[in-house]
């Protein structure tokens, strides 16, 4: 939990740092995974999030946490539940042109990755993965605005967990040798 509460103080300590022309912004959204770890490689349920940050001119930097059920393929692996969270400061390098900003995205932080299989309903002695890891994303999207303060923001991001081992899962019936995925959303955005 120590490391959990020094790498949050440091992604808002790095979304906190801008240069004097940014913006800060605000930006929840919906979206899905486009890709799943498990077999199968379906799409998710659709999930939530909000990110907090600065928009510079060529430069910003955000602090996000997202949330997304069902990310692994229930069917391939007879799971009974599964979901993602995901917490990450990153890094938005792209031009402001007018009201639109077209930017890249790389970013590190935290997936919390929580699985039971379908087993443990029945069993009294449950099979499940409760884990952190340390998770690097990178992407890009476009936030367009249509006046000073309000607009929309489409976003692409791939993501990869470390440390993921297949000994993690075994327990809940999953054979994965890594963990990654991709994920879109879409929300609005404020600036102030």
């Amino acid at each position: 939990m120590k490391r959990l509460t020094t790498l949050a103080t440091g992604l808002l300590f790095l979304a906190a740092a801008h240069d004097a022309a940014a913006q800060g912004f605000i930006n929840p959204f919906v979206g899905t995974t486009l890709s799943s770890p498990s077999t199968k490689g379906s799409s998710s349920q659709a999930g939530f999030g909000i990110a907090l940050g600065s928009v510079g001119r060529a430069v910003g930097f955000e602090t996000e946490i997202a949330y997304y059920p069902q990310v692994l393929d229930n069917t391939a692996n007879a799971l009974a539940k599964n979901k993602v969270v995901t917490f990450s400061g990153n890094t938005l390098i792209g031009p402001a042109i007018g009201p639109v900003k077209v930017y890249g995205a790389i970013g590190f932080g935290d997936l919390y990755l929580n699985v039971t299989s379908a087993s443990s309903i029945f069993v009294p002695n449950p099979a499940s993965i409760s884990n952190n890891y340390f998770t690097v994303n990178l992407g890009g999207g476009v936030m367009g605005f249509f006046g000073k303060h309000f607009g929309v923001r489409g976003d692409l991001r791939y993501y990869r967990a470390f440390g993921f081992g297949v000994s993690d899962l075994q327990g809940a019936g999953l054979a994965l040798t890594r963990f990654d995925f991709w994920r879109g959303d879409i929300g609005i955005v404020a600036k102030f």
